[in-house]
């Protein structure tokens, strides 16, 4: 009896232990990289258009996307609909695979869309089961969809070249998570990175080169409603302490020839302060940067010197977050700065009574920088590069 139990037990394993039945094959799927929002024919309808991975194309260990003679890694597909969801549903019949969003790098919105208002197409990504949440978010100049159709030359995918771009932090990167913490958060701002596209080196190949960014787009509540120049974005990076990877260049006063920094360490605190009708903000920042060019004739080791640096520094910190305080917080009136938060978290009761007229008072708000700014190292060598110890100046 007990070998027949034992038996009967081992069968009924290896029946449950048979897992491949529901399997999917990659050669069942359409592999999505990258969408697309741009507005239809019809005023009523949004055109979606996904940009597919190939499998099939992928040969030996060649990175190259856009090599003569090589086919491309990526198709492209487009369909309209009354909404993001009829749209998709509509591509899936014309389409052999099923589409599987796990893979989808990027989420690209024409500026005509955004202006117009991205709830409904927002609300399908945050609602659908398959899109990823770290998938990243652009707003396009002109139609979103032809950044889809760019063959690069360093990548396999142009949706690959915005995801690196935006995890470089080369402007601001904006995921799906992060725009939906934006929307919903108690300012009620967003800003999304503007991609562009490079001109192709040989007119011919109109397709052989890059999307890129340049600027910020910046969004009331899910509307966009104006743009900031990259110069602006620096500052506005520099207020939401999103800095990484830059380089400030300034000249010296009393000096010819330009100084050029990487910032390597940044602190930015957001103090705020309400004292009766007055709302005040202190923006409180602390950076420290390594000097990769002197074009002075100075020493950095200098004293005297490297404190003129260190001034110089924090002033071009500084001027760049007050040119972003006078584009965005007096042009615009959008608090994509998150002062808000700042005024929720310290005065939670001031705020429950004020939050409904934040748009009246935001632009009101009394800011106040305190920038310090320290070089670390001089990189190298201390002397200025190809020039003699008798042409150092001491100053």
């Amino acid at each position: 009896m007990k070998i027949r139990l034992m038996v009967m037990t081992l069968c009924l394993a290896c029946i449950s232990l048979a897992g491949c039945w529901d399997r999917t094959e990659i050669n069942d799927l359409a592999i999505v990289t990258g969408l697309a929002f741009d507005r239809g024919k019809d005023d009523r309808l949004i055109q979606l258009t996904v940009q597919i991975f190939i499998p099939k194309s992928q040969k030996g260990d060649s990175t190259d996307g856009g090599s003569a003679g090589e086919s491309p890694h990526t198709i492209v597909r487009y369909e309209e609909g009354y909404n993001a969801a009829d749209a998709l549903s509509k591509l899936q019949r014309t389409t052999s695979r099923k589409l599987f969003w796990g893979q989808c790098k990027v989420f690209i919105f024409s500026d005509a869309v955004a202006t117009a208002g991205i709830r409904e197409h927002f609300d399908f990504l945050v609602r659908h089961p398959q899109p990823r949440e770290r998938a990243f978010m652009f707003v396009s100049k002109g139609k979103a969809s032809e950044a889809l159709r760019l063959l690069p030359p360093m990548e396999r995918t142009s949706a690959e070249v915005l995801r690196e771009l935006a995890k470089n932090k080369i402007g601001i990167g904006v995921t799906l998570e992060e725009l939906s913490i934006m929307l919903k958060g108690e300012s009620r701002s967003a800003v999304l990175p503007i991609i562009r596209i490079l001109p192709p080196e040989k007119p011919a190949d109109s397709l052989q080169t890059n999307p890129f960014i340049l600027g910020t787009a910046v969004f009331k509540k899910d509307k966009m409603i104006g743009e900031i120049s990259e110069k602006v974005t620096r500052g506005v990076m520099w207020i939401r302490n999103d800095i990484e990877e830059y380089t400030v260049t300034f000249r010296p006063d009393q000096h010819q020839g330009d100084v050029s920094l990487n910032p390597v360490k940044a602190s930015v605190k957001l103090i705020p302060k309400i004292e009766g009708n007055k709302w005040k903000m202190t923006i409180k920042v602390r950076t420290e940067g390594d000097m990769i060019q002197n074009g002075t004739l100075s020493n950095p080791m200098n004293p005297d010197f490297l404190n003129q640096l260190e001034q110089a520094f924090a002033e071009d910190v500084q001027g760049r977050i007050q040119l972003a305080l006078r584009e965005v917080q007096q042009g615009l009136k959008a608090d994509i700065f998150d002062f808000a938060q700042a005024f929720q978290g310290k005065y939670p009761r001031q705020w429950e009574q004020a939050k409904d007229r934040w748009e009246e008072l935001f632009p009101k708000v009394e800011v106040r920088t305190d920038v310090k700014a320290y070089i670390s190292r001089p990189g190298l060598t201390n002397s200025p590069g190809g020039v003699t110890e008798e042409e150092v100046s001491d100053s």
